[in-house]
């Protein structure tokens, strides 16, 4: 699983998001995952990091006012099961964006 926020200079979350990594596994009746090892017939998606292999991942973060500053924060932890998961990385980076809007005509 990896996890991202963003955070304003009011400590106030204005992104969040979670993405899963795994083998999505298939039924062949359709597109849907399915858990069981019992109905598992063929891979849908395989979202896995691999080996050695370079994983780019965007995250588009729209504001909804602007900003100074935000503190972005990237967790990533290998889920056993929900509610048991092992620490695999943290970055966190704080990142000015007071450039990014117009300023506001007087």
């Amino acid at each position: 699983m990896l996890y991202a926020t963003a955070t304003d200079e009011n400590k106030k979350t204005v992104y969040s998001r979670e993405r899963i990594y795994m083998p999505q596994c298939g039924n062949s009746l359709g597109q849907v995952m399915v858990l069981g090892p019992d109905k598992k017939l063929g891979i849908i998606r395989d979202t896995t990091f691999q080996p050695w292999a370079t994983k780019r991942e965007v995250f588009d973060i729209q504001l909804n006012k602007p900003a100074r500053r935000l503190k972005l924060n990237l967790r990533l932890v290998y889920r056993l099961r929900p509610g048991d998961e092992i620490p695999v990385h943290d970055w966190t980076r704080t990142v000015d964006v007071a450039g990014l809007f117009p300023q506001a005509a007087h």
